[in-house]
């Protein structure tokens, strides 16, 4: 090859290399590691560390060293020493010292082809060098002074491996769609408005802002996990939370026709399906199924012993428990969310106790009974939350199914949330809500229209939670207006006051006082271990005590295993 062609194929090389850079630089990444280039690294104090691509800890290693001198005496500073595998072809790097030393360590067991070059200098071969583990080769070079051939060879050799490298580059990256940007311009105006890029006589300096369209470099491995999260954005989720709850049952106060020493057993499935149809809107459905029979349907407790029996309208059957529409507006301060819903899922919802398939199985610890909504309907939430410490949500859902129209089954749920730390406590969180309907609420014996509460968690530790609730509701009488009430709280424990990182415990109690004159006293504790990541498995304890009349009573124990998966 002539020299006026290797000058061409450097030339064309290095702008291809300059093009390249330049496209990594604007997208602000740097592709997969490569062995580092020594034409383009300085001579360092000490001999440099080669770049390793790709190497497990747990392969053999050998170590290359030794000093390259001039055959005419002295030692040679930036030589550079490629050691080139012959089994894979993977080739290693560094550069010589001020003394002309040069370390090559951590280099896979196999055999080498050596080669030391410099300009000015003919190029020192060493081939088929064999490195075994834990031991070090020392290769010394003398480099003889060069001729105009030898560099030549040096230059076709240096020029054939960035070709090489300039080809995985390519292999390796993909051109992005192409973006729009918007650059700012230093330029200079005189009084006739005309700009120029340099200054000049009577301009004053300004900036202006140019738009641009570029194409930017990305790793293949890149492009495709972001096609693969614009596709699971654009696609429909699916949810599975299956329980299978297991109670027993043991008379503790009253006589017969009470029931003594049953079993029961419940299982439910929830189907959820999530879809993200634009940015901030999102669908949502829930289908359930039960089969089973709870502790409900033969002790008449005040409240349900297992807060899935609320679910159970159509056993053995899917029902369409909810399906709904959110979408968020104002920088995500407002949100509306309508279709088919339980108010009560989305209000009241206290950190400690607020979900029978994890914490509590009482109806009476997860939820505020005075809330008084016993089925799903039609309806609609709106949130406020201005992103400080308050929130705002309202709610209005059709209360009863056999209403033939909604105007005589309004049920609304009103509620103000705040977040504090108080006297230098963690987080905790305070509700206040406030229900109306003008349908009838049986929660007693008499329906009632009003209602209010209050709900609290907070945090003493990271360890430890109080929780509580309080729920009046105004009861008409004949005389003058009554009050149902109901009290609940307890304290909840995780991470270093359990058996295991992730389980939790907790124990509750709630009293329910009705105007009548029906009292209930109920007590749960549960643990819960999470065996994985998706499987969890609670054991719980129950006592209810209720006393229908002064003159009656009846008290259960039941004790209990849950078992939950969610995937």
């Amino acid at each position: 090859m002539k020299r006026s062609n290797v000058a061409t194929r450097a030339c064309t090389l290095a702008v291809a290399m300059v093009v390249t850079c330049a496209g990594l630089a604007v997208a602000g990444q740097n592709p997969a590691p490569r062995p580092a280039d020594p034409a383009q690294q300085p001579p360092p104090a000490g001999a440099q560390m080669p770049n390793m691509p790709g190497m497990p800890a747990a392969v053999p290693m050998g170590i290359v060293t030794g000093v390259v001198t001039k055959a005419s005496g002295g030692t040679v500073a930036g030589a550079t020493v490629s050691v080139t595998n012959t089994t894979n072809g993977v080739t290693y790097s560094a550069s010589t010292d001020d003394t002309g030393r040069y370390a090559l360590p951590s280099l896979p067991v196999a055999s080498y082809d050596v080669v030391v070059t410099l300009g000015g200098f003919k190029v020192f071969r060493r081939p088929g060098l064999a490195v075994t583990a834990n031991t070090t080769q020392t290769v010394n070079a003398a480099l003889e002074a060069g001729d105009a051939e030898s560099e030549r060879i040096a230059l076709l050799d240096r020029i054939e491996e960035l070709e090489k490298r300039l080809t995985d580059l390519e292999s390796s990256t993909v051109l992005s769609e192409p973006e729009t940007r918007v650059k700012r311009v230093e330029v200079y105006v005189d009084k006739n408005g005309i700009e120029y890029d340099t200054p000049q006589p009577g301009t004053k300096k300004t900036y202006t802002y140019q738009r641009e369209r570029v194409y930017r470099r990305q790793s293949i491995s890149e492009k495709i996990e972001e096609a693969m999260a614009d596709a699971a954005d654009k696609s429909v989720r699916i949810g599975v939370d299956a329980t299978t709850v297991a109670q027993g049952a043991r008379r503790t106060e009253g006589d017969d026709p009470f029931v003594d020493r049953k079993a029961y057993a419940l299982a439910s499935a929830d189907l959820f399906f999530t879809a993200k149809l634009a940015q901030y809107t999102t669908f949502f459905a829930d289908v359930v199924a039960l089969s089973g029979a709870p502790p409900d349907g033969e002790i008449p407790a005040l409240t349900l012993l297992n807060g899935y029996t609320a679910r159970l309208t159509n056993p053995n059957q899917l029902n369409l428990r909810e399906v709904w529409l959110r979408t968020e507006f104002f920088g995500q301060r407002l949100a509306l969310t309508a279709g088919r819903l339980d108010l009560t899922n989305y209000f009241d919802r206290n950190a400690g106790a607020n979900d029978e398939t994890t914490q509590f199985i009482s109806d009476a610890l997860v939820n505020n009974q005075m809330l008084g909504l016993a089925s799903n309907g039609t309806g609609a939430i709106v949130d406020y939350d201005p992103k400080n410490a308050f929130s705002f949500r309202f709610g209005v859902q059709q209360s009863n199914d056999d209403a033939t129209n909604l105007s005589d089954s309004i049920y609304t749920l009103s509620e103000v949330g705040y977040t504090a730390t108080p006297f230098s406590l963690p987080e905790g969180h305070y509700r206040l809500w406030y229900r109306f309907n003008n349908g009838d609420v049986n929660i007693g014996e008499v329906p009632s229209n009003h209602a209010v509460g209050v709900s609290i968690d907070q945090k003493l530790s990271d360890k430890i939670m109080l929780f509580g609730r309080f729920g009046t509701q105004q009861v008409p009488g004949v005389v003058s207006d009554d009050y149902d009430r109901q009290w609940s709280g307890g304290v909840s424990f995780s991470k270093g006051l359990v058996f295991n990182p992730l389980d939790t415990w907790a124990v509750g109690y709630s009293f329910m006082d009705l105007s009548g004159g029906y009292k209930e006293h109920l007590t749960e504790f549960y643990y819960n271990f999470q065996l994985t990541e998706r499987l969890r498995l609670s054991f719980m304890m129950q006592h209810v005590l209720d006393t229908p009349s002064e003159v009656s009573q009846f008290g259960y124990f039941l004790p209990g295993v849950r078992l939950q998966a969610a995937f």
